[in-house]
């Protein structure tokens, strides 16, 4: 389509609503090669949501209200074994959610700078999805108390900042709930099926 002038807002442009919007912007042969294409892109979709639907029913037992059913599959699944960490530090250092450390030899010196991305990111997105929901869902939680001002406030990147907090403690708690060094009542968290 770009090649020929034609260009598309429409991020899924194959979706039959957005596709009807393109016949009428499109000529007719621009059209036919689309609709191979529309073909094969939506038996790709229901692929997905079939196996989103899968991943969905694989999650088993309870878990905290705004963790939602498909995020705690795919945290699962990257993670494998939440007993391969010894610490709460390299659980978050694996997600890409530890800040920075400039520091010089005195420990009064030592300054905390912006996240380092070093780890997973699939995980960091994620556990930053989770955050925002939790902060919907899970009022009581004890990060979500401590950030509230800042995360309802207008300041965007203070916001960035705390929501990032947030995740890394989030991320942390998951590992000490699946590993039985906490439960999820001892966090404040309400739970739902």
């Amino acid at each position: 389509m770009l090649s020929q002038g034609y260009g598309s807002n429409q991020g899924s442009w194959w979706r039959p609503q957005a596709f009807d919007k393109l016949r009428v912007a499109l000529p007719e042969w621009i059209i036919k090669g689309l609709e191979i294409w529309q073909a094969n892109l939506l038996l790709l979709d229901q692929e997905i949501l079939k196996l989103k639907t899968e991943l969905v029913q694989s999650v088993q037992g309870p878990r905290p209200k705004g963790v939602g059913a498909l995020s705690q599959a795919q945290i699962d699944r990257e993670i494998f074994d939440y007993n391969r960490f010894k610490n709460p530090h390299n659980v978050g250092c694996f997600g890409g959610l530890c800040p920075s450390e400039h520091s010089t030899g005195d420990p009064s010196k030592q300054r905390l700078g912006s996240i380092t991305k070093v780890g997973h990111p699939r995980i960091r997105v994620l556990s930053v999805e989770m955050a925002w929901r939790m902060v919907l869902f899970q009022p009581n939680y004890k990060p979500i108390k401590r950030w509230y001002p800042v995360l309802t406030g207008t300041n965007k990147a203070r916001k960035r900042k705390a929501i990032v907090a947030v995740a890394r403690q989030l991320f942390v708690d998951i590992w000490r709930m699946r590993t039985g060094r906490i439960t999820a009542q001892e966090l404040g968290l309400v739970m739902c099926n």
